[in-house]
């Protein structure tokens, strides 16, 4: 009797292992992509917001409204130190990650490009943290790596 339930349990084993496998495959892949639709959401936003916040610096530049061009390029300064953040925590995978690393690697560019800009990201800095995650980008990440 015994060697019946040795072999029922030789029989459960050999084919519960591959089913298994399969299962953990399947949650494996069900785990990607989960991750790419939250990194594309997290990305979609992040372009939004950043995008808003260009048009505004615009309409204040058109205007001539010195102020509001400086205290929205300071937000965008803060829109871009929240970009890095979620690069660093993990947040950006998949073809919308690259894209989101390549935005932020244009625009900090652009930045460090220009004198001006370049004045104004360094008046905004208040404290010594002040921007640690896009001085840690701007160190560790190459836009074409």
């Amino acid at each position: 009797m015994s060697t019946v339930y040795e072999t029922l349990a030789d029989v459960v084993t050999i084919v519960g292992f591959p089913v298994a496998l399969v299962g953990l495959a399947f949650v494996g892949r069900q785990m990607k992509n989960d991750r790419l639709a939250v990194s594309a959401g997290a990305i979609g936003a992040m372009r939004a917001s950043i995008m808003e916040r260009v048009e505004r610096l615009h309409q204040a530049k058109q205007a001539g409204d010195v102020p509001a061009w400086e205290d929205e390029f300071k937000e965008l300064a803060n829109d871009l130190e929240m970009a890095c953040a979620i690069y660093f925590d993990g947040q950006m995978s998949g073809r919308t990650g690259l894209l989101a690393k390549n935005l932020i690697c244009d625009f900090l560019n652009m930045i460090n490009a220009d004198e001006d800009l370049r004045g104004e990201m360094e008046k905004a800095i208040h404290a010594s943290d002040t921007f640690t995650n896009i001085r840690d980008f701007r160190a560790r990440v190459k836009r074409d790596a």
